[in-house]
């Protein structure tokens, strides 16, 4: 048989063998689509993939607005996803934010927060190390009564929340923070981060509410500190014990080096922290403010939506904002009111939301002039009076209590992922 010019010889053979040998390339395909279904099903079960088929074709709609205090209203929507908006009016409420265990690692439940702190509402908050050591660790700047508890992330955007004259004050930006030790001669050093793990070359800052130690390695020098003034001096010993009254200096490399040279038992030193945020202006608010949690990307700016290539600045990956996850967020209406809003589907087991432009399109929608994307994904969440309002409750299913050498403590049913910090809502006393 002649072979056209179109097919190449190794083609025309291949086709006459498979022709010739059909049973043996049948049994090979079965084979090929049963060990691939074998493999998926390792992370992909059946069961979840006819949930999320069942989610996006429900018909349930509906829109409802309760007022659950003074000044502070809460509207459910059911459009596909279940969207949440808490509304608080700047005299209603005193709205700010609590770490996890009251410590600077370790990560605890969004139920278990509200729940510790008898708070009225509670929403996830920022961003924050899921593994190792450091697991709860925030990624990002976080200040808690005045106290910076961790340093701003490639100058993300934050909130700033104060109380002036029993009014809530809030603002919104992107901002860098700059940390310096600065000796009694003047000199000084810059301090690379706060309460969290160290690495080369770097100047850590380590306060009580960290841990009991600092967790580091014995490669480097820590200055401890008491009202301001070193009292010890520890080198290449790590871990040091941090004291509720000062507070621990870590530094390795070229840092250690430096501070071999200049410092001494007995001198007195201090602290000295600058924000800078996009707009300078407002940098003396930023400064006073209060509490500080950063998130990101920024969604709007005076009622106007961020561009992908300005949310680049802010060190996200394109996939983050392009695909459809379960997002949390804030925002500011031009009356100084604060809104929370979480997108999820229903069903806790499903991961489900809307795309970042699509998300700052509905705080824009909902009022906001100034609006910033929080921690999202498993994350999302908000409890109203005790309920979970952001999906719907399962019946709890029973669970293995051991594999192998591990013991199995499954986390509590609709509890949430455990996080690392969260906005709590507390109503003002008329």
């Amino acid at each position: 048989m002649p072979i056209t010019p179109h097919i190449s010889r190794l083609t025309f053979y291949t086709i006459h063998f498979i022709k010739r040998h059909r049973r043996i390339f049948i049994t090979l395909g079965c084979l090929l689509i049963f060990f691939a279904g074998t493999w998926a099903g390792r992370s992909v079960r059946v069961k979840r993939i006819t949930t999320l088929l069942r989610s996006h074709m429900s018909l349930s709609r509906y829109d409802v607005t309760v007022q659950i205090a003074p000044g502070i209203k809460h509207r459910q929507i059911k459009r596909g996803v279940l969207m949440n908006i808490l509304e608080i009016s700047p005299d209603a409420a005193i709205v700010r934010p609590y770490r996890a265990l009251d410590m600077g690692i370790g990560t605890e439940s969004l139920v278990s927060l509200a729940r510790r702190h008898k708070a009225l509402a509670a929403i996830n908050g920022g961003y924050f190390e899921m593994a190792s050591t450091f697991r709860g660790e925030s990624v990002g700047a976080l200040k808690i009564n005045g106290e910076w508890m961790s340093e701003p992330e490639q100058g993300r955007a934050a909130i700033a929340l104060s109380t002036v004259d029993n009014q809530m004050l809030a603002m919104i930006d992107r901002i860098e923070l700059r940390v310096e030790l600065v000796l009694p001669s003047g000199k000084t050093l810059t301090i690379s981060g706060i309460n969290r793990g160290r690495i080369a070359d770097e100047l850590i800052l380590y306060r009580p509410i960290f841990h009991p130690v600092t967790l580091t390695d014995p490669d480097g020098l820590e200055l401890i500190v008491r009202n301001n003034h070193i009292v010890e001096i520890r080198d290449r010993q790590g871990s040091s014990r941090i004291p509720d009254d000062g507070y621990v200096l870590s530094a390795n490399g070229k840092k250690r080096d430096w501070l071999l040279v200049h410092v001494s038992v007995g001198d007195k030193i201090c602290i000295r922290e600058i924000v800078f945020p996009d707009q300078i202006e407002h940098q003396g608010y930023w400064e006073a403010a209060e509490h500080i949690i950063s998130g990101g990307p920024l969604l709007l700016r005076d009622g106007v939506s961020m561009t992908s290539d300005e949310q680049d600045g802010e060190g996200f990956d394109r996939s983050f904002y392009g695909w459809w996850h379960p997002r949390t967020a804030v925002g500011i209406k031009p009356d100084k009111s604060l809104i929370f809003v979480t997108i999820s589907d229903a069903n806790p087991k499903v991961r489900r939301g809307v795309k970042l432009s699509r998300l700052a399109e509905l705080l824009a929608e909902w009022g906001a002039r100034d609006a910033l994307n929080l921690d999202g994904g498993g994350s999302t969440m908000m409890i109203i009076d005790g309920e979970i309002v952001s999906t719907r409750l399962l019946q709890p299913r029973k669970e293995k209590t051991a594999r192998g050498n591990r013991r199995i403590r499954p986390t509590p049913p609709n509890s949430g992922r455990p996080i690392a910090d969260a906005f709590l809502v507390f109503p003002r006393k008329k």
